[in-house]
């Protein structure tokens, strides 16, 4: 037994050895920068930093963007996939899984080439409006640049996070559904008051999952805008990209440092409310 465990070890450390390389050591050695000034003479400022990063208009118009952004597009993820989940129980493994993936597979310029040709000035849903004598809506344009992004965001993650919650519903055990049906013959009040709180844990990774893929939206808004993006979708990773073509090393990793302790302090929070339902 002893070894069969000890191979388990070679399997895990590269994956460790790669994860502290390119993750965890460069992120440690950001911290330098996040607390230093200069370049050739480098100096300690405390949180001088900070301070300046907060009175950036650009940080506070990215960062107010990103966070619109999250807290608009992962709750109706969250609660779409769930939903269509319920809805599909026992029957989306008879729908092939690759079709509920593909958005997630398929190339960001080839998927935003589909977007064009529907949402473009010359797309298909302007073509209609000029069909009907309707004014052309510019859907890429400031004023409605947000929405499209969560649009994408939405139909992007969407089959990703069914099939993960799917899992979650057909693992539970049929004494469930049967202990339940004694009492009451609602579908409706047995998703809600039994699948859902034993899926719960479930609910927590899809959100935090939900949230990382949110930031990983910027390669559709780098794509379709470049590097001058509307003012609605300048998110925190155009800010610190910005920085790292200026070489403004300090400002892009104090910037980073306040991401990663955001969402981490998320997601103790997420765990702490998990440890207290799972108490009661």
């Amino acid at each position: 037994m002893e070894n069969k465990r000890s191979y388990g070890w070679y399997f895990i450390i590269p994956g460790l050895i790669g994860v502290l390389v390119f993750y965890v050591v460069p992120f440690f050695l950001s911290l330098y920068y996040t607390f230093t000034k200069g370049i050739t003479e480098v100096h300690f400022v405390g949180l001088e930093n900070f301070s300046e990063l907060f009175k950036n208009p650009a940080f506070i118009l990215a960062t107010k963007n990103t966070l619109k952004f999250i807290f608009i597009g992962v709750p109706i993820l969250t609660m779409l996939s769930l939903f269509l989940s319920l809805m599909m129980a026992g029957k989306l493994y008879r729908f092939p899984r690759w079709a509920m993936l593909s958005p997630m597979i398929v190339p960001v310029a080839s998927a935003l080439m589909g977007w064009e040709a529907i949402f473009g000035n010359n797309g298909m849903v302007n073509k209609i409006l000029d069909f009907f004598n309707r004014q052309p809506i510019s859907f890429f344009g400031e004023d409605n640049a947000m929405k499209i992004l969560i649009l994408i965001f939405i139909i992007k993650n969407t089959g990703y996070m069914m099939v993960i919650f799917t899992g979650a519903i057909s693992s539970l055990g049929k004494e469930y559904k049967e202990a339940f049906q004694m009492d009451s013959s609602s579908s409706l009040q047995y998703a809600f008051r039994i699948v859902v709180p034993l899926i719960a844990p479930i609910i927590f990774f899809v959100v935090i999952l939900s949230i990382v893929n949110s930031f990983l939206m910027f390669r559709e808004v780098y794509a379709l805008y470049g590097n001058s993006p509307p003012n609605t979708v300048y998110l925190l990773q155009y800010f610190m990209n910005n920085n790292f073509y200026k070489l403004n090393y300090q400002r892009l990793s104090t910037a980073a440092f306040i991401v990663v302790m955001g969402i981490s302090i998320l997601i103790i929070a997420f765990l702490r409310f998990q440890e207290k339902h799972l108490d009661h």
